[in-house]
């Protein structure tokens, strides 16, 4: 793999600690859009077992709990800025960096992806005035991104409205997204805000997708600081799901939690429930022996052969796991709409540094 860094520092970077609030708010704000209408759609689904016991309806579920938390970053005592103030600028440099490299004002249509990072992504297209993006359609992940892009005052459309020519959707010219965790071939694990099963299908969609987050989500191996795969299931499959994944090596996979913002299980905008399935470090290909074959023997899984397991899995409708070809290996390969890891992935750091691992 090559990988190429530079330093690049922003006025984004510069700016004080309450710069990022209007964006941070506006990234709740939309998060508290999104989870009125789930609470509703979470009623639909268990409205069949309202007559039984809560304690009874998931007595054969795991233990429900809360995704897992980012990895700490450190600061230095004293007078050092807030932590949190940090990972924001850090975000903002990244996506910044990210839009000014792989936007072209020549684009058609463009991928948004879901998160805290892709506030940013939008900021930072926004900032380029309504003349850039004039011609630009853009595509949104999910509900949250659906209304990033209307506030931003950019042209909306839904992925399934898009055009098609000669009988094949057209293909976004890029698309950006967040990640919580990226290994050092680009595989990610992506489905911290639940949002995995649309954030794929905008992924496969475009020619180059872009990853976009801050320093604390890189990692030599997947599962070895964000210790989850979320996987999107269909809620009366969740037991069983449970139980074949403990089988498959992961502990103590449990169905996500919908608190603080709602109570009982996670639901996604597709009406799903969240399991997040920890597995130790997953393997690259280049780790496997002949003792090691990564077929999951005391609980040892590479990337593409657990991927290739989970998503045999009855109930399973989405995994958390972007691995396999980028877009640019794709269509060099006549496999166009396949391709799931990015070309690139730009990571900020709290000095305001940007640092970009670009794939093989």
């Amino acid at each position: 793999m090559k990988s190429e860094y530079y330093v690049q520092t922003t006025n984004a970077a510069r700016e004080p600690a309450s710069s990022f609030t209007s964006a941070v708010y506006l990234n709740k704000a939309f998060y508290s859009v999104k989870r009125a209408p789930l609470a509703r759609t979470n009623t639909q689904l268990l409205h069949s077992a309202e007559t039984l016991p809560c304690s009874r309806r998931i007595s054969n579920l795991a233990r429900i709990s809360s995704p897992p938390s980012h990895p700490p970053i450190r600061t230095m005592a004293g007078n050092a800025p807030n932590a949190a103030a940090l990972i924001e600028s850090a975000k903002k440099a990244a996506a910044f960096q990210a839009v000014e490299d792989h936007l072209s004002p020549t684009d058609k249509f463009v991928g948004i992806g879901s998160g805290s990072t892709v506030v940013y992504v939008v900021e930072a297209i926004a900032a380029k005035g309504p003349s850039f993006s004039a011609n630009m359609t853009f595509i949104p992940t999910g509900s949250q991104s659906k209304g990033l892009i209307r506030a931003a005052g950019l042209r909306l459309c839904n992925l399934d409205e898009r055009p098609v020519v000669d009988g094949v959707s057209v293909a976004l010219d890029v698309a950006f997204d967040g990640a919580d965790e990226v290994d050092e071939d680009l595989n990610l694990i992506k489905g911290g805000g639940a949002c995995l099963f649309q954030e794929k299908l905008v992924a496969v969609a475009a020619k180059k997708f872009i990853a976009v987050a801050d320093s604390r989500k890189q990692s030599p191996r997947l599962c070895t600081k964000w210790k989850t795969i979320p996987i999107e299931v269909l809620p009366l499959a969740a037991p069983d799901v449970l139980n074949r994944l403990k089988a498959m090596g992961s502990p103590n996979p449990v169905v996500r939690s919908g608190l603080p913002s709602k109570a009982g299980e996670c639901v996604t905008d597709n009406g799903m429930w969240i399991i997040d399935a920890p597995f130790p470090p997953l393997l690259l290909p280049k780790d496997l022996t002949a003792e090691v074959d990564g077929n999951g023997k005391n609980g040892a899984w590479e990337i593409g052969k657990l991927a290739e397991e989970l998503v045999k899995l009855p109930g399973i409708v989405e995994i958390g796991l972007f691995h396999g070809f980028n877009g640019v290996q794709a269509i060099g390969l006549g496999k166009e709409f396949q391709a799931q890891k990015p070309v690139a992935a730009y990571f900020g750091t709290p000095s305001g540094q940007v640092q970009v691992q670009n794939a093989a």
